[in-house]
């Protein structure tokens, strides 16, 4: 009997309300074993979850981080951190160059243009459809919080979307308990993140220590 056929998604969400997010992050890694990995984006909040999943576990599984060929020097400093401190980072990109992009697509970042779907796929969604089919990923971990975005609201601790468990541990996180984590455990935050995919709509920078009346201690 396969995994799919075993999960009972509504019990397990139900179970999970109650759960600290530690003990979900356990739960996954003692479902899935080997075929757990996280993802990142490098942005704001990307520190959080490998090291709420290292203090869970002892340990860190490898981290999926996509290349798109279009994050600023912020976000790849954000992956060098990760490196530094020990995590597994994955990366994947696009077989075809930003060069050649720019060339054949001109002006395809805006959203209104005929290109941007077709680019969005081909520099974030075929690397990282590659990535999990080569590393033979059942389930991956994603630090998201309903509070960030009107979808979001809607996601549930486990879902299981085109053959992938989705298993998010800090879903009913508010800015407030993030700050805390980031400032506690002395935590970096990539303040200038921009995700080229998801148009220009984006603060280019976090306020994140504004928030909940807490000050950065450095």
């Amino acid at each position: 009997m396969s995994i799919e056929e075993k999960l009972d998604l509504e019990e397990i969400n139900k179970s999970f309300v109650k759960k600290e997010s530690k003990e979900r992050i356990k739960w996954a890694y003692e479902t899935f074993k080997e075929g757990l990995f996280l993802t990142t984006s490098g942005g704001n909040t990307s520190a959080v979850l490998p090291d709420l999943t290292r203090e869970a576990l002892g340990f860190c599984p490898p981290i999926i981080f996509v290349d798109t060929g279009y994050f600023n020097e912020c976000t790849h400093n954000m992956l060098k951190y990760l490196e530094k401190e020990g995590y597994d980072i994955r990366i994947f990109k696009s077989l075809i160059s930003k060069k050649e992009i720019e060339e054949k697509y001109p002006g395809w970042s805006d959203p209104g243009s005929d290109y941007f779907d077709k680019i969005v796929s081909i520099i974030k969604h075929e690397p990282l459809n590659i990535g999990l089919k080569e590393l033979k990923v059942k389930a991956w971990l994603g630090g998201i919080m309903r509070h960030e975005t009107e979808e979001r609201k809607k996601a549930d601790f486990v879902q299981y979307i085109k053959g992938l468990y989705q298993v998010f541990p800090i879903l009913d996180w508010d800015d407030c308990k993030i700050n805390e984590y980031l400032m506690f455990n002395k935590l970096p935050v990539n303040q200038y993140h921009f995700d080229i995919t998801k148009g220009p709509d984006q603060k280019g920078e976090c306020n994140i220590w504004k928030e909940c009346g807490i000050k950065r201690k450095d």
